[in-house]
């Protein structure tokens, strides 16, 4: 085999492993970070206010043309699976939930709102993306907020 050839099935056979085409990756049991994870819209938005009576809602408003919503958002939804159901983060496209982001009345993008027993917590909003040490500490204090 020529060194040509053994290097595109080397490469194949890596991205095969990153992607994880063939190992039936699709059928796998969804991870801790898509369990704590919800896309919120007009429609789904009452069952969401209802998890808030039981747990803590992050509302992470944000759109796919913000640089720092793209930048926050992996960091966020890892943080979601890492604390294991703690809180549930309720994702909002402003573009696509108007009527959500003019409810909360949103200025900036992203913004992160505390939400329990379907209402905002006291001084709740973090605006911005702080980096992910700043943004831990924001959800332990909202988590240590009783509403």
């Amino acid at each position: 085999m020529s060194k040509c050839k053994r290097f595109v099935c080397v490469l194949a056979g890596v991205l095969a492993l990153i992607t994880g085409f063939g190992s039936g990756a699709a059928s796998a049991a969804p991870s801790p970070m898509a369990e704590n994870v919800m896309t919120v819209t007009s429609a789904n938005y009452a069952e969401v206010m209802d998890i808030s009576r039981q747990k803590l809602v992050i509302m992470d408003f944000g759109a796919t043309w913000c640089p720092p919503c793209r930048q926050m958002k992996p960091v966020i939804e890892r943080l979601a699976g890492e604390y294991g159901g703690k809180f549930l983060l309720g994702e909002v496209d402003v573009d696509q939930s108007r009527d959500l982001s003019t409810r909360y009345n949103i200025r900036y993008l992203p913004t992160l709102v505390g939400v329990r027993n379907a209402a905002e917590l006291p001084s709740s909003r973090n605006i911005g993306y702080p980096g992910e040490t700043k943004l831990r500490a924001w959800i332990d204090a909202q988590l240590a907020k009783k509403g």
